[in-house]
């Protein structure tokens, strides 16, 4: 079997691509604390970026080398080798600074990755938009910085449904503070993303449609003054509100737009924009608006956000973060073999989508700085 501290592969394929790759592994996996491991991040990364098609190890290694231990020596470096994914993740969001592109937004989207078996850390039984059917598979979740280059893989998170407990989670490594509602694992990962280098208070946007618990997010989003623009259901429970003390009993989304005393949105002026707040002792209080485009034959689309005093121009580029954040998921998904990961440990996942997260930016920055006559990214 293969070790990890046996030496690199001698040389790699002619058919290596990324010849200056070398500079962003130091800036992004200098945290790892041997040579040896920063060696096959890069082999895993360069791999990624050339290989076609399913990305399992056999397959990243056989792209780029012919040594015959590549493959079990990749396996391992992802699945037992024990490296710290935050302080990655947070090499990578330096370089994406160093790169010029200054962080503007942080966007949560989820990612469905469907499993046949039961014994991957987090899986279970859910509807899967993709496939529009309840189906078994594991629920990430990413954050993707938005900046010059559009939406970056900065941040991940795997839901630990309630029901993994014990000996289940201790087999797959989940580590026991990782508990709570799927809301609760989402805020902690929110949480995280201003605290890093060249974090702000920026806004949080999201589509929230898929997060059954979207109302106790939220009112967390308010409590803790995190500016968001969100998307929501037209389910989506509000109080209306016609300053200064005047209110409604709770109501959806769908009842608020039915009301007559609302107005309708048309071609020109497809938004409306009403005052409202969540239910709840303490949401009540925090004042927000509800934005709805109507168009004609179109379903209405509605947004909560508590930047009350932005104007809608500047609120449009938020809007649309979470559909172009999804795309991005897409292309890792079909070009970066975001599902393709082998193992089943909670770890394993993690070093597995960090890695993903690192190809996908390195290749996004230098493909656009290209494209504008700007040369590679910072260090090439």
């Amino acid at each position: 079997m293969a070790l990890l501290h046996e030496p690199m592969p001698g040389a790699f394929t002619e058919g290596d691509r990324t010849p200056r790759l070398s500079p962003f592994i130091e800036t992004v996996f200098g945290c790892l604390p041997r040579a040896d491991q920063r060696g096959w991040a890069e082999f895993y990364i360069r791999a990624l970026l050339q290989t076609p098609g399913r990305k399992s190890p056999r397959r990243l290694a056989e792209a780029i080398s012919d040594s015959p231990t590549a493959s079990q020596a990749l396996h391992q470096f992802v699945n037992a080798s024990p490296w710290d994914w935050l302080a990655a993740r947070q090499g990578l969001l330096r370089w994406v600074a160093q790169a010029g592109s200054a962080v503007t937004a942080w966007t949560l989207v989820p990612v469905f990755i469907p499993k046949r078996g039961d014994h991957s850390a987090g899986v279970h039984r859910r509807f899967d938009p993709a496939q529009g059917r309840l189906a078994n598979c594991q629920l990430g979740m990413v954050v993707l910085a938005t900046g010059e280059y559009g939406p970056l893989p900065v941040d991940w998170d795997l839901y630990i449904p309630c029901g993994w407990t014990g000996a289940r989670r201790a087999k797959v490594r989940v580590p026991e503070e990782i508990r709570g509602p799927l809301w609760v694992q989402a805020a902690e990962l929110l949480r995280r993303a201003p605290s890093w280098p060249l974090g702000r208070r920026l806004p949080v946007t999201a589509d929230l449609s898929w997060l059954p618990d979207r109302e106790a997010l939220l009112t967390w989003l308010a409590q803790n003054q995190q500016p968001f623009v969100v998307e929501v259901p037209d389910t989506m429970r509000v109080i209306r509100t016609v300053p200064p003390t005047a209110r409604t009993p709770p109501r959806t989304v769908r009842q608020v737009l039915l009301d007559p005393t609302t107005a309708v949105g048309t071609e020109r002026e497809p938004f409306v924009s009403l005052p409202v707040t969540l239910p709840g002792s303490f949401a009540e209080r925090v004042p927000l608006r509800l934005l709805v485009r109507q168009r004609p034959n179109d379903p209405a689309r509605a947004w909560l956000t508590n930047l009350v005093d932005r104007r809608l121009p500047e609120l449009l580029p938020l809007m649309r973060q979470p559909r172009l954040a999804a795309d991005v998921v897409s292309t890792l998904n079909g070009e970066f073999g975001l599902q393709d990961f082998e193992g089943r440990s909670f770890p394993g996942w993690h070093h597995h989508t960090t890695l993903v997260s690192a190809a996908f930016t390195y290749s996004r920055v230098n493909e656009l700085g290209a494209a504008r006559g700007a040369g590679v990214g910072p260090g090439g």
